[in-house]
């Protein structure tokens, strides 16, 4: 995949750059992201070489963004995305079916929302997200990405194999944004993914980062079942 940032503000691109490359290392997505400053230049480049997806800022030196996607958008299909100060050009933006018009300041959030417009409008798959408010914002966490999540007086914990992410909630109402096919409620502190339990013992699992986690003493046959109903589906497609 090929994505393209035009962007004549070095730290407007600096920030966008590193919101795209979380979103693809989030979703284990790989792709070549090149930079231009005014359309022309990547008019230019794109002729010889198009792009999948381009962030576009309208305000650019020379003829602005809503010119340049103007004139490759009749050539080549690309899915592409608006970044802009002003709402001033969203009804022309969309009249040229943008996939998402982004006023600036840019958040990861937006960058998600923008990503899976794309991807979706290109036939690619992309997972499920888990929307969590943190510090910084709104979070999207790919589903299928999370280990285990932990609550820590009271604070909830979620775990990736690359991040931790915080934010304010119970564990249970965390779960019931879950599918219960993939998470085990392991304990009263832990939620556990399913799909990275290395080892399943009568009372405590491993997890494949090596994590040890007690189960509850109370439900640990329901647990079992629940880890055997969840093997029986992966065998049953082929998956194990």
């Amino acid at each position: 995949m090929k994505i393209a940032i035009c962007e004549d503000k070095q730290q407007d691109y600096d920030t966008l750059l590193s919101m795209i490359i979380n979103f693809l290392d989030e979703h284990n997505m790989k792709a070549d992201i090149s930079s231009f400053t005014c359309g022309e230049d990547f008019i230019n480049a794109h002729i010889h070489n198009p792009y999948d997806i381009v962030f576009m800022d309208i305000y650019l030196p020379g003829i602005n963004g809503i010119e340049t996607i103007a004139k490759i958008r009749k050539k080549e299909p690309v899915q592409f995305v608006f970044t802009t100060t002003s709402n001033e050009y969203a009804i022309e933006a969309f009249n040229l079916n943008a996939a998402h018009y982004i006023l600036k300041p840019i958040t990861p959030n937006a960058i998600s929302e923008a990503m899976a417009r794309c991807l979706s409008r290109k036939g690619n798959k992309y997972s499920e997200q888990l929307d969590i408010k943190t510090n910084c914002g709104v979070v999207s966490i790919p589903i299928e990405n999370i280990v285990y999540i932990e609550v820590l007086n009271k604070i909830c914990c979620i775990y990736t194999e690359k991040s931790c992410y915080q934010t304010y909630s119970s564990l249970n109402e965390m779960f019931e944004m879950l599918s219960d096919n993939i998470f085990m409620k392991a304990q009263r502190s832990f939620i556990v993914n399913m799909n990275f339990i290395e080892l399943f013992y009568f009372d405590h699992i491993v997890l494949a980062n090596g994590k040890d986690i007690v189960l509850s003493r109370s439900n640990r046959t329901e647990l079992k079942n629940q880890y055997q109903q969840f093997l029986f589906r992966l065998a049953r497609r082929g998956e194990i």
